[in-house]
């Protein structure tokens, strides 16, 4: 049964539609339909990274306000598979409090009858663009980079979400270097949600390829980091209800015995 997915993040930056795009592309490898609404209202970028910019005419303000169908704003995103991915862009004439929550509700159903999934791209932050978006989800994703400002905005982001009955949301952490894990500079993925009471779905490395490939207009999963690609597809696997174990990454040992010895010692 197909479901909506809404991709959030409390702070802007730390790849939230990145991973909107690149989750579409894992599931179009998969040869399941994926429709991405950009939900980030007043601001666009979706199109971009999907090299749609110059083919988007209708949006979501259009279909809104009874100017298209449905069919009329979404784009088929051919690079990502003929027929397998579509874009329904947004406005960046449109304000928030144009949007009413029924409307992106009816949006979204209509979509899940054509697609397997339906992923929105919804805004970084905790007002009212996301507050409108959230009903008409059935899981949320929450993106996070770690270190503490992304993760404290998390929380927050978090506590918006609960306050409209959806608790523990999925939790994405992107960027994430083993070796800062090692090292004790950063905790490990499973204490990070295990402190945010988020469920961990995703771990997605940090690599130096994603940057350049954004600038071909090629979201992450087409960066050409195999390990990368790697972890978005075990991520979609997780969505679906498969068993995905995560790897186990902990501070050394070492490092941790000296980290108490000068503890100790101070």
């Amino acid at each position: 049964m197909s479901k909506t997915y809404l991709i959030l993040s409390g702070k802007g930056g730390v790849g939230k539609s990145t991973t909107a795009v690149s989750l579409a592309a894992a599931f179009s490898e998969r040869g399941l339909s994926c429709a991405v609404m950009d939900g980030d209202v007043g601001l666009r970028c979706a199109d971009l990274m999907m090299n749609m910019q110059d083919k988007v005419v209708f949006d979501f303000m259009d279909l809104c306000e009874g100017n298209c169908k449905l069919e009329d704003a979404l784009y088929d995103v051919d690079r990502m598979g003929p027929g397998r991915v579509s874009l329904l862009a947004t406005s960046q004439l449109l304000r928030a409090s144009q949007v009413r929550p029924k409307d992106v509700k009816k949006i979204t159903d209509e979509m899940k009858k054509h697609f397997g999934a339906v992923i929105i791209d919804g805004p970084a932050g905790i007002g009212r663009n996301l507050k409108v978006l959230i009903d008409a989800a059935d899981e949320c994703i929450m993106v996070a980079t770690p270190d503490d400002i992304s993760l404290r905005d998390a929380e927050k982001a978090g506590e918006v979400l609960r306050e409209h009955d959806r608790d523990h949301p999925w939790l994405v952490l992107n960027r994430m270097d083993p070796f800062l894990v090692r090292s004790g500079v950063i905790s490990a993925p499973q204490d990070i949600s295990s402190a945010l009471d988020m469920p961990l779905l995703g771990v997605i490395p940090d690599s130096p390829e994603i940057y350049p490939a954004m600038l071909r207009r090629r979201c992450a999963y087409y960066s050409g980091d195999r390990k990368v690609k790697n972890a978005y597809d075990r991520t979609v696997s997780r969505l679906l209800g498969a068993d995905v174990p995560f790897r186990n990454i902990r501070m050394s040992p070492a490092i941790r015995f000296f980290s108490r010895w000068r503890g100790e010692e101070q």
